[in-house]
């Protein structure tokens, strides 16, 4: 009775798996790997909708905007690029390195400041005519040294962000094509990624597959960067030491003698407000204010600099008319 009872038991199992198919021969089935147009939307908004990020990345000076800044550096120049803080740049700092120039600026609240020894690379290489003569390096050197130097916000925000080379990225990946990129799922630095690459490797977007779409690499031609830290980075603070590009022209007003009540920060062209203490306010040049202290028994004199030379050539003259008329 009982292996009856066994027997039918086991065919009616039989049955019931013949009716759902039979599982030792079903063929495992592979996760869904989203192509990169049909993420990318949420990648977008989850990254411009995020708190804080760390960006890495190597990228031409050009894309960066920072030839535009240091003409030392040539448009094709590949450097060291990090941005910290928030996204939307009212907390963030951004470093550029490439070759010998080097440059640190900081937005917090509003306010943008620049390392103070970058600053003064920066000035002394945008100065020109007489006043570049008259401006020594030594002296900016000492009077930015340690400060962070704070520029005006009268235009309402930052001249940099995350947020900023989002959306420049979003822009232009929308008109390259590259939503058709298929996707595969991998596993990097221990985590669960979507990476979307071209045939030939020169692109490559690296996707996080868990939680939010943060995007986590990108790789394009000859800049790459990498994110991390997302909503956990560190925003920088306001710095301690801080001067004003006012106070560093009245500084350098005063190393030279200048006025300082009618400076107006262009110190850049030939013709400044600064007049010599000495002056009665007839606008004089500022060679000329330098060269009027060296002029003595001339006070309406206002280009002759050499009148010790034109004494000499007189005298010369003199004597060589004598030894004519001696002849």
């Amino acid at each position: 009775m009982k292996r009856k009872t066994m027997a039918g038991s086991t065919l009616a199992a039989v049955v019931v798996l013949a009716g759902c198919g039979n599982p030792f021969e079903a063929e495992e089935q592979e996760p869904t790997v989203p192509s990169f147009s049909q993420i990318q939307d949420r990648m977008w908004d989850a990254m411009l909708t995020a708190e804080t990020v760390s960006i890495d990345g190597e990228v031409e000076a050009s894309e960066a905007d920072v030839d535009e800044i240091f003409e030392e550096i040539d448009e094709d120049a590949t450097g060291d690029l990090t941005i910290t803080g928030s996204v939307d740049g009212s907390a963030s700092e951004m470093t550029f390195n490439a070759g010998e120039v080097s440059f640190t600026q900081r937005a917090v609240d509003g306010a943008e400041y620049f390392r103070g020894e970058d600053f003064a690379t920066l000035l002394m290489s945008e100065l020109e005519g007489d006043f570049a003569e008259l401006v020594e390096e030594e002296f900016i050197d000492s009077v930015v040294a340690d400060q962070w130097v704070q520029f005006s916000t009268d235009d309402g925000g930052a001249v940099f962000s995350a947020e900023d080379f989002i959306t420049t990225w979003q822009r232009e990946l929308e008109n390259d094509g590259v939503g058709a990129l298929p996707g595969t799922e991998e596993t990097r630095d221990g985590a669960p990624v979507y990476v979307y690459a071209t045939e030939d490797g020169s692109t490559e977007f690296v996707v996080a597959a868990d939680g939010a779409p943060y995007l986590l690499q990108m790789r394009d031609d000859e800049s790459q960067y990498l994110f991390s830290e997302w909503n956990e980075a560190d925003r920088p603070e306001q710095p301690e030491n801080v001067i004003t590009v006012e106070e560093i022209f009245v500084a350098i007003a005063q190393d030279n003698g200048w006025s300082t009540e009618d400076l107006d920060g262009d110190l850049n062209e030939d013709d400044t407000d600064a007049e010599d203490s000495g002056d009665s306010g007839n606008g004089s040049d500022t060679n000329e204010d330098t060269d009027d202290s060296t002029d003595t028994d001339d006070s309406t004199d206002t280009d002759d600099s050499t009148d010790a030379d034109d004494s000499t050539d007189d005298d010369a003259q003199q004597n060589s008319d004598a030894e004519a008329e001696g002849s």
